[in-house]
């Protein structure tokens, strides 16, 4: 009894039409979102990675000064400590532009060049 009831179901609503329509354009903006999603990401990626060479370079920089003369490190320091604030604001400012190079204008241009 159940399987009859199961196959009138199935037969009614191959007969009726859905109530509701998909616009012609919907597999493009699926897509379309898929591909932004993705795209974030690998930007993200591209911007973390870049962050960590310039990181490690200048840790292997200052290393090496170190080794082979600790008094240049030392006045660097001493630079540094005597300029917190704007270090820190050249560094912030410095690490904002990578970001909005490497992904907020990427983000934004495709955003905006739907095709």
């Amino acid at each position: 009894m159940r399987n009859e009831d199961i196959e009138k179901s199935i037969v009614k609503s191959f007969r009726t039409e859905p109530d509701y329509h998909l616009p012609a354009d919907f597999a493009r903006r699926v897509t379309f979102a898929v591909e932004r999603q993705v795209q974030w990401k690998n930007d993200l990626l591209e911007y973390l990675y870049l962050s960590i060479i310039v990181a490690a370079l200048i840790s292997i920089s200052i290393g090496l000064y170190y080794y082979i003369d600790k008094a240049i490190v030392m006045k660097f320091y001493a630079f540094i400590s005597g300029n917190v604030i704007q270090v820190i604001s050249v560094i912030l400012i410095l690490n904002f532009i990578l970001f909005a190079d490497k992904v907020l204008l990427p983000f934004l241009f495709n955003r905006w060049n739907r095709i």
